[in-house]
Formats: C-alpha cells, structure tokens, sequence
C-alpha cells in the first residue's frame, strides 16, 4: 500500500487513501515528476477519485472544483486541494516494481 492524503486548501476536508492504483498505471515521465515536485500532485486524486471504494476522495475533489472555485480564479497560483504521497511507501514500491525509476530518483536526490 502507498499512503497518500489530499486535503481541500481551506482544510474542510482531507482524507488518506491508497495510491498504488495510480503507481500501477503511470508512466515513467509521471512517476519522476511526482518525485521532483517532493511527492505531491493532484493529478493522483484526479486519476483515482471516479473510482470505485474512492468516493471520499471524489467528494473532496469536486468540493475543491465547486466550493474553493471562486478563490482558484482569482489567483490562478492558488490550489484549492493538496494531495501528497509518503514518500518512504512510493520509494520502496518502486524499488520492487520499477526498480530502474527509483534507481533514477534516487540519483537525483543525491548531491552534486
């Protein structure tokens, strides 16, 4: 199981939920870009939330897309949700069903 949580950015709703469907199905460019962008991305909520046993998850994507859609068109930069995975669980499945991604992101996080 890789943990993820979102939450909504007034914090009216946040939830935990299991990101290893996403992983099964991303592409490599993805997967990469998860990791430079330090393991948060909406499009995992996005990806998952019509699915079934992630209704919580839908309720908190359409909130953020209905409720906080007023604030997200003033300020573009604003994110009406946050979704972030662990890290220490997107790592270690990638070392055992991807090994040469997480071989990759671990050469970049090493310092230069």
């Amino acid at each position: 199981m890789i943990r993820a949580s979102c939450h909504t950015a007034d914090n009216a709703l946040a939830l935990e939920f299991d990101a290893t469907p996403w992983f099964r199905e991303a592409d490599p460019q993805s997967l990469l870009h998860l990791a430079a962008q330090d393991w948060s991305s909406v499009w995992i909520a996005d990806a998952l939330e019509t699915r079934p046993g992630y209704e919580g998850l839908h309720q908190l994507v359409e909130y953020a897309a209905t409720r906080l859609r007023d604030e997200s068109l003033e300020d573009p930069t604003w994110d009406a949700l946050n979704c972030v995975v662990n890290q220490s669980d997107g790592m270690h499945w990638l070392a055992a069903n991807r090994p040469e991604l997480a071989a990759l992101i671990q050469d970049q996080d090493k310092p230069r």
